[in-house]
């Protein structure tokens, strides 16, 4: 008498259909051998053992099919194999955390980078322009402002620890928040000044691209009307108070609020 599939559910955290697809995959070996009582298989101790490494394989990333190969390598290494899988877990998860920080950036901004003109730059050149400039939370120089404002996004001030509040205190003795704000809205003027480099920094076209009432409305407006920081602004300003500033800007630069 073996172990019973019950037993196996309960004793080891996987699900019966887990288990047929382990059978499915090969990863365990045929077995014919059946409980008179109910007709279920019966697990042995060399399967149970089986079952507890597949399933801390899987728990640290390694696939069904990547397992399969491992136990059919007659030149099998456990420290080769684990260290392979590391070096890889490292690189998806600096690929993951560059997604993450580039989205939250997005998020926290309201706006999604785009080129001055579609078809100015290849799209690839474009994203990893994007997430070099666009991630602020790499960037050492606005990093503690981003995490400062993850609190203030994510808590109302009664919720704040003492912690909280010492990180905060902290972050507004080092640096001017509003003026890292300001630096962000200009981002997209900066970008229009990069794509222009071609024509040299002298040229009448890239002097002429100053900061006008219609680049101020088109990239200040929309901070009072989506992402993070017009979440933060409605705290201020109340949700109609927002919309009135968003209308306010959009007018002074000739739009109207819909354009933008």
């Amino acid at each position: 008498m073996g172990y019973s599939v019950k037993w196996v559910v309960e004793n080891l955290g996987i699900t019966r259909d887990m288990l047929r697809y382990y059978e499915k995959e090969k990863l365990l070996p045929a077995n014919e051998s059946r409980n008179p009582t109910n007709k279920y298989r019966d697990y042995s101790d060399e399967d149970i053992e089986r079952i507890w490494g597949i399933k801390l394989l899987i728990g640290i990333g390694f696939t069904a099919k990547e397992i399969y190969v491992l136990m059919n390598d007659p030149d099998f290494d456990f420290d080769t194999a684990i260290a392979q899988k590391v070096a890889e877990l490292e690189r998806k998860h600096d690929e993951n955390l560059l997604y993450l920080e580039f989205a939250k950036s997005i998020k926290f901004l309201g706006r999604v980078p785009t080129t001055s003109k579609i078809g100015s730059v290849k799209f690839d050149d474009f994203l990893e322009y994007a997430h070099e400039n666009w991630n602020f939370y790499d960037d050492p120089r606005s990093a503690p402002f981003m995490q400062m404002a993850d609190t203030l996004i994510s808590k109302a001030p009664q919720e704040w620890s003492p912690d909280d509040v010492e990180r905060i205190l902290e972050m507004f003795e080092n640096f001017d928040a509003e003026g890292m704000m300001h630096t962000y809205a200009l981002h997209g003027y900066y970008q229009v000044i990069s794509d222009m480099k071609d024509l040299g920094y002298d040229s009448d076209t890239v002097q002429d691209g100053k900061i006008t009432p219609q680049f101020i409305a088109k990239y200040t407006a929309p901070f009072f009307l989506g992402g993070d920081i017009a979440i933060q602004h409605e705290r201020n300003y109340g949700k109609e108070g927002c919309l009135f500033i968003a209308q306010a800007l959009a007018y002074y630069g000739g739009y109207d609020i819909d354009d933008l």
